[in-house]
């Protein structure tokens, strides 16, 4: 009986070790892919005299500024995509995407973020994306974009509000795949502001 015990606690302890020798997955780190489309030929510059337009930092969920890739399990439940984790900071990614998008939109414009120095922007531009939501069981990207454009000069004032409803099929069940259609969101709002930009008085 002995001599079954020692083999049978000689089994425990090298599984035990075979456990803690296993090494745990590496943290997938997610990006957001690029929200402009690929260029067929280099873009030209905006000129020196071009209009200035100063785009402020995209608004998210503050339930979704976190490291951890979140999304909703139901109407009243967070969860997270196990050991995935933002490379940075998801509302930093988001602005930048946006503005590279709407870059690719107004050729004819300068860009600038919250600080734009001396020159004084002909507009200004602001927009929240509340809510931004994955909903993993439907595989969707559920959102609301609400857009201010306003005068550049201070004090501002408003020249055109916008609200649009989201609505963009995930590619699949990943978290690749949330990322990418945050990415196709972004491109779909930045078509959506230039016109409004083009076509704003100054």
């Amino acid at each position: 009986m002995n001599l079954l015990k020692t083999a049978a606690s000689s089994l425990l302890l090298a599984g035990l070790l075979a456990a803690c020798a296993s090494p745990s997955p590496a943290p997938v780190l997610l990006t957001l892919p690029p929200a402009a489309a690929p260029l067929t030929s280099a873009a030209p510059g905006a000129a020196a005299s071009a209009p200035l337009l100063a785009v402020r930092r995209v608004n998210i969920p503050e339930y979704l500024v976190a490291r951890r890739v979140r999304y909703r399990a139901d109407a009243s439940t967070l969860a997270e995509w196990p050991n995935t984790f933002w490379a940075e900071r998801i509302e930093i990614g988001v602005s930048r995407e946006f503005v590279s998008a709407l870059r690719q939109q107004l050729p004819g414009w300068a860009l600038c973020d919250t600080n734009c120095g001396d020159p004084v922007p002909a507009l200004s531009l602001q927009v929240d994306l509340v809510p931004m939501d994955f909903v993993r069981s439907a595989g969707r990207l559920q959102a609301r974009a609400r857009i201010v454009l306003s005068t550049g000069s201070v004090p501002t004032r408003e020249l055109k509000t916008l609200e649009l409803g989201y609505d963009l099929p995930a590619s699949g069940d990943t978290a690749q795949a949330h990322a990418q259609a945050i990415s196709a969101l972004i491109r779909q709002v930045a078509q959506a502001v230039a016109p409004m930009v083009r076509d704003a008085p100054r």
